[in-house]
């Protein structure tokens, strides 16, 4: 249908199909960049050009401190996010973040003027916190039942099993 209607208004098709296999490959790229991971990002508060307060999707991965967001769907935009510090790291409430799976972490990073919300999958939140992997203290006991919302011990808090 779609095809169809650009045909009729005189998209020629090899432009349609050039243009997809350069959005394909570019992806297969990104996610093939070392430390990249797929999540979504948020502006949860002040603002940050090219970022949303709403849940945007795509791939990240850090170059030193500075946070290299790929937006989806074509991965032709990047947008760079200077992090200071990692404020918080938790487990997603329930709804709080859709399609992308269940046991998601969410990482709060501080910046200059703005602070931005990091969503990706339990299996990739090892490369999440990126150079502030360290300053997080928070880890999940796999035997402990998950934690939501503003239950999270704050960052530096320790757990019965770190003591």
């Amino acid at each position: 249908m779609l095809i169809a209607l650009l045909a009729i208004l005189g998209v020629n098709l090899i432009v349609i199909v050039v243009l997809l296999a350069a959005a394909l490959s570019r992806q297969r790229w990104v996610k093939r960049q070392p430390g990249s991971f797929r999540g979504v990002i948020r502006v949860s508060g002040g603002q940050i050009d090219g970022l949303a307060p709403k849940w945007g999707r795509g791939y990240g991965r850090w170059v030193r401190d500075v946070l290299v967001w790929t937006k989806a769907p074509f991965f032709f935009r990047n947008e760079l996010v200077p992090a200071e510090g990692l404020e918080q790291q938790r487990p997603a409430g329930p709804g709080e973040v859709k399609r992308l799976g269940d046991d998601l972490i969410i990482v709060r990073l501080r910046t200059e003027r703005a602070t931005v919300e990091v969503a990706a999958h339990d299996e990739e939140s090892e490369q999440l916190p990126g150079p502030f992997r360290e300053s997080v203290a928070v880890r999940r006991d796999p035997s402990a039942p998950p934690q939501h919302g503003s239950q999270a011990p704050p960052i530096g808090a320790h757990t019965n099993a770190e003591q």
